[in-house]
């Protein structure tokens, strides 16, 4: 017994002038806790522990007030000091420490009532869509009926003549042909729960404004694009002229996009109308704006404006509804569009709806588009590529 109170005499004094971990504390304190045997040996031993434990925590302690030391070894003997100095000073006292082993803290274990939550912001961050903008270009108005109909001259025979005195003059005469088109319905809707309509903020104005731009959209694209097939709009596009280079077929050294364009503009004029608007893809308007000679300067010939906006004093319209690479010119007055019934949004059940506890929101729109046979003239479309080739000079 007097070699094992000698060597933890040795290990304790050893350990006095170490780094020691609360684990090495906890050890050597088992230690002498588990003698039996009394004695002034026993009693020096258990003074050295107690200024052992007591180092460790003047340097867990340090630096910190006793409400921010955690429950480990520094926290327990922080409230064991007064018990670890009279053990000190009155032989055979003793302090029971008992470690908790710590667990992993949880919100459901360790916290209690509201838990804090992430701030969410107000409204709902919507799909980006381009813009629809063929109405702001065309001749709009209102129908009544639900078919526009109107009178074109057709076949003009004869003129007008010089005529000597006596002798017949000259006779003229013209067909009347009434042509007509018809409205047509765009439609979108969207079903949803009774209570999502009751429990989501918001949510009828965000569903009403989604169907909006649908609509719009569906319309913007018939507008230009529309075949007249069955159900759908005759669009610009349907009727517009082709692109041709005429005179200056094979005659442009180096043609650009900026030469088509110009080629365009005086193939409406020689069609007799005055075009108000050029519409391309917003990639082909940034394209002839950075085009660089030879020498790395910048292209941007005199009938152009700087911002590449203006093209022979027509406005550049740059819009997503047109393809890369295609171009439409023309004077859009000749465009005419009626609305029978403007955007309308219903709110109704269908069929077992009701049972369901669903809604089905509706939006619609009737109207109808036409541009006068004798005014596909007014619109020139082509393909950027296949024109600049028609107009290099061979």
């Amino acid at each position: 017994m007097e070699e094992i109170i000698k060597a933890l005499g040795e290990k304790i004094d050893a350990m006095k002038n170490e780094t020691v971990t609360k684990a090495q504390l906890l050890e050597v304190m088992g230690e002498v806790t588990a003698l039996k045997t009394k004695g002034e040996d026993v009693v020096a031993l258990k003074e050295n522990v107690t200024e052992l434990a007591l180092k460790v925590l003047e340097l867990e302690t340090k630096g910190s007030s006793s409400s921010d030391i955690p429950e480990t070894l520094g926290k327990l003997l922080a409230e064991k000091s007064e018990d670890l100095k009279a053990m000190k000073e009155k032989s055979g006292a003793s302090v029971q420490i008992v470690m908790k082993v710590a667990g992993t803290m949880a919100l459901g274990t360790n916290v209690t009532g509201q838990v804090p939550q992430a701030e969410r912001e107000s409204g709902i961050t919507r799909i980006v869509r381009r813009n629809p903008f063929i109405l702001e270009l065309v001749n709009v108005g209102t129908i009544m009926s639900n078919v526009w109909e109107w009178v074109e001259q057709k076949m003009p025979d004869g003129g007008a003549g010089m005529t000597a005195e006596g002798t017949a003059k000259t006779q003229a005469d013209f067909d009347l042909v009434v042509a007509s088109a018809n409205v047509k319905k765009v439609t979108s809707y969207i079903k949803v729960t009774k209570e999502m309509l009751d429990d989501v903020e918001l949510m009828r104005s965000e569903i009403d404004q989604e169907l909006t731009e649908l609509i719009n959209l569906k319309i913007d694209d018939q507008l230009l694009n529309g075949t007249g097939l069955t159900v759908n709009l005759v669009g610009i596009n349907q009727n517009a002229t082709a692109w041709a280079a005429g005179a200056f077929a094979l005659s442009i050294p180096t043609p650009t996009k900026w030469d088509v364009l110009r080629t365009a503009i005086n193939q409406v004029r020689v069609n007799l109308f005055e075009p108000n608007y050029i519409v391309m893809h917003p990639t082909d308007v940034t394209g002839m704006e950075l085009s660089k000679d030879s020498t790395g300067q910048y292209i941007m010939p005199p009938f152009a404006a700087l911002d590449g906006t203006v093209v022979s004093g027509i406005r550049v319209v740059a819009n997503t509804g047109v393809t890369v690479d295609n171009f439409l010119v023309g004077d859009f007055s000749k465009a005419g569009v009626r609305f029978k019934e403007g955007l309308t949004i219903n709110v109704g059940y269908e069929n077992d709806d009701f049972t369901k506890n669903l809604v089905t929101i509706l939006a619609e729109a009737r109207l109808v588009q036409r541009v006068k046979s004798n005014h596909y003239g007014a619109f020139v479309k082509g393909v950027f590529s296949t024109s600049i080739t028609a107009l290099t000079k061979a």
